[in-house]
């Protein structure tokens, strides 16, 4: 089926800040050259919906749930099977009590906004100990390539330093070189560790942190007195067999014998759009200590909205209390995994690409491979390069954001596609084949 690219992405007569809409638009008004756009940047692919989801939504509900409901915590019938599915999927200790050591909310306008208010309340409760004096700059730590947290926090004041990730480490965090980072951050007198980002199904590499390493990253978080974001946008995404690293579960554990502001001073988010393909719903899960979950909702998040998207709640209540909503989730990361599989095969033999130069991994929805050498050049160049490839092939796919250097000599680090698995096989297929037809191969 035909995705309407000029209903959900592109509006000719409105300006268009994301740069892909740009391109889009401008591929679409010369009349699509290359055939039908295929769109493999952004994780969205407008067609694959849960089913069983959608005659959720469909189906006869409750008449107030097309009113206000008077919690912040979200739909209280949501917010209950959230309590406990968070509890079971992130595999939490027996011994951890819901209302104690945890409190789940709902977050019903994506948890990009959750992670916003969890910033601004850093910055305005005393009790969290995050207040920065003056002429201090809070700074955020995550991964480079990662996703954009900056985006969300830079204009708070916060200044974002970045762990970069190597791919002859598996694109596993270094330990070691996150030590160096962090303990810089304390060393600078002008910049102190507000916020450690943890996003252990890593986006956009694929790859399952290891356990010990996060426990490592979340021990030195609490030592330094800095808050954790828990990122598991893609926490339910990965290949059968895997055992997702629960970060949630090693926090809690290392909370234990923290001090008692270190108990307040967490948040993860939990993105239930990526493994039902509904993220425009904007419906998750916030899971934080009881007090600072209720700073969040009845405070901060007060002061911009209430609860909405309470019909969307109530389908999803739904959904998740049928077993149907797990079994659509098992079924998707085996065609995941068989996409993977699939995709890096053809790149392989069609592309030329060499093993070295394709990242396969075994969770999100991702596949990352080089980039032909003469995209290196970065910049303009490479949004040259992007469109160029667009407008020859029709096929637009995402960039991965990377470290430049990695020695101070010269030494840098590959930049990736990230191709999104989401469409169908056939769709996936045939863009492989057109950037084939076109002379995309690993060695323009």
């Amino acid at each position: 089926m035909p995705i309407p690219f000029r209903e959900v992405i592109s509006h000719p007569d409105l300006p268009a800040r994301f740069p892909d809409a740009e391109m889009i638009e401008r591929y679409l008004g010369a009349g699509s050259p290359a055939g039908e756009l295929i769109y493999l940047g952004l994780g969205e692919t407008w067609t694959q919906v849960a089913p069983g989801l959608v005659s959720a939504l469909a189906g006869p509900l409750p008449s107030h749930s097309h009113g206000y409901i008077v919690s912040q915590y979200g739909l209280p019938r949501l917010q209950r099977t959230l309590r406990s599915y968070i509890a079971s999927s992130h595999r939490l200790p027996s011994g951890l009590e819901a209302g104690r050591d945890f409190e789940v909310a709902v977050t019903s306008g994506g948890t990009r906004n959750a992670m916003f208010d969890f910033a601004r309340l850093l910055q305005s409760e005393p009790s969290l100990g995050l207040i920065a004096e003056s002429g201090v700059t809070p700074v955020l730590i995550s991964t480079l390539p990662g996703w954009s947290y900056e985006s969300v926090v830079d204009a708070l004041g916060y200044r974002s330093r970045y762990l970069p990730l190597w791919q002859d480490n598996g694109y596993q965090p270094s330990t070691k070189e996150f030590d160096e980072l962090l303990d810089s951050v304390i060393a600078d007198p002008g910049q102190k560790p507000a916020i450690i980002a943890i996003n252990a199904q890593h986006n956009p590499t694929g790859v399952n942190w290891r356990p010990d390493t996060v426990r490592h990253m979340i021990r030195r978080a609490l030592e330094a007195g800095a808050a954790v974001l828990i990122d598991d946008a893609y926490y339910g995404v990965h290949d059968p067999g895997v055992t997702p690293t629960s970060a949630l579960r090693i926090l809690l554990e290392e909370l234990q014998g923290a001090p008692p502001e270190a108990h307040r001073r967490w948040l993860a988010v939990r993105s239930l759009g990526k493994q039902f393909h509904c993220s425009g719903w904007g419906i998750g899960a916030a899971t934080a200590h009881p007090d600072t979950l209720d700073a969040l909702v009845n405070t901060v998040l007060l002061t911009r909205s209430f609860a909405t998207a309470v019909p969307l709640q109530e389908a999803m209540a739904d959904w998740l209390e049928d077993p149907a909503a797990e079994r659509y989730r098992e079924e998707k990361n085996q065609e995941f995994a068989a996409k993977r599989a699939e995709v890096s095969e053809l790149v392989r033999t069609r592309l030329g690409y060499p093993p070295d130069a394709i990242h396969v991994g075994d969770c999100t929805a991702f596949l990352c491979v080089r980039l032909p050498f003469p995209a290196h050049r970065g910049g303009e160049h490479l949004a040259e390069f992007l469109e160029e490839c667009l407008n020859k092939t029709g096929v637009l796919m995402g960039v991965d954001r990377t470290i430049a250097d990695r020695s101070g000599e010269g030494a840098h680090e590959p930049i990736c596609f990230r191709i999104y698995l989401g469409p169908p096989q056939e769709v996936l297929t045939e863009a492989v084949t057109r950037l084939a037809t076109a002379g995309y191969t690993y060695r323009l």
